[in-house]
């Protein structure tokens, strides 16, 4: 049956439809819009190719998303801090992977609750093939470098452009992107793990200039790159959750903080012997503000 109208009722009628349409996107909006914190442990094994052979944690970090604050957290863990392994004893954190074959995420996230106070919800772990297919998949990644440190790429990467890489704002390939976060030589363990902070943040601003439609495409195209004990539902929720993340502010920190620790050795270890106590205490501070 045909309805007709006045051409000002129409309008009303559309204006009302209208109206209503956004009112239930605004719902849909606020009942979907994450809340409180979740925090996971990303890690890199030191190898090429299947993400499923064990190998030493070449990176971790922990990422903490604070729905509530809208803030992201981004801790890196210097490889070869010396933590309390539970039996009165040190052991270099990135060994705690490849020694606990049977279930060596889960012994990793247990060490940093024991050693630092903060338990993850998950664990994400990729290499370094993974690495390059997740910045090439993005189209590369801009990260600002010292002159040393586009020295250092070009050096052992190559020129994949086909130019040098200077000082200052340069775009970076996946290849290039991995000699910057495993690059220690110019510095120390915890210059890398800046390094990867770093990394980490830039990351973050592509997927800000990237299009819903595009993550949600790069996400089915890159979830071959990685591992998680996340089962693929919560992997696509988190994609979701991701979305509402685009805008929060990063922040970067480093595990141990400057000035609490010294290089020594335990256990018959040599490495970067960190205070525990303090560490905890700034580390938590450091989440709370």
């Amino acid at each position: 049956m045909k309805l007709n109208l006045p051409p000002k009722r129409l309008k009303k009628y559309a204006a009302v439809a209208l109206a209503v349409i956004l009112l239930l996107l605004f719902v849909i909006f606020v009942l979907l819009r994450p809340r409180g914190q979740e925090t996971y442990l990303v890690y890199g094994v030191d190898q090429y190719g299947s993400l499923d052979e064990s190998g030493r944690s070449d990176a971790m970090m922990l990422v903490r998303i604070d729905h509530t604050h809208r803030r992201i957290y981004a801790v890196s863990m210097a490889r070869d801090m010396l933590i309390d392994n539970g039996r009165g004893g040190r052991t270099k954190i990135n060994t705690i992977i490849r020694k606990e074959s049977e279930d060596g995420s889960q012994a990793l996230i247990d060490a940093i609750a024991q050693n630092f106070g903060v338990t993850a919800d998950g664990w994400f772990r990729i290499n370094f093939s993974s690495l390059v297919s997740i910045v090439d998949a993005m189209g590369g990644v801009n990260v600002t470098l010292s002159a040393e440190e586009a020295h250092y790429i070009d050096k052992n990467a190559g020129l994949w452009p086909g130019y040098p890489l200077s000082e200052g704002e340069c775009r970076l390939c996946g290849g290039q992107a991995l000699w910057f976060a495993r690059c220690r030589k110019l510095d120390s363990d915890l210059g890398r793990g800046q390094r990867q902070s770093r990394l980490a943040a830039a990351l973050v601003r592509e997927i800000r200039r990237t299009g819903i439609r595009n993550i949600v495409g790069l996400y089915r195209s890159m979830n071959h790159a990685w591992r998680s004990s996340l089962p693929a539902a919560e992997q696509a929720k988190l994609v979701v959750r991701a979305l509402y993340a685009r805008r929060y502010t990063v922040r970067q920190l480093s595990l141990p903080f400057e000035d609490t620790f010294r290089y020594g050795s335990a256990s018959g270890i040599d490495g970067i012997l960190p205070n525990l106590e303090k560490n905890r205490e700034l580390l938590a501070a450091a989440l709370s503000e």
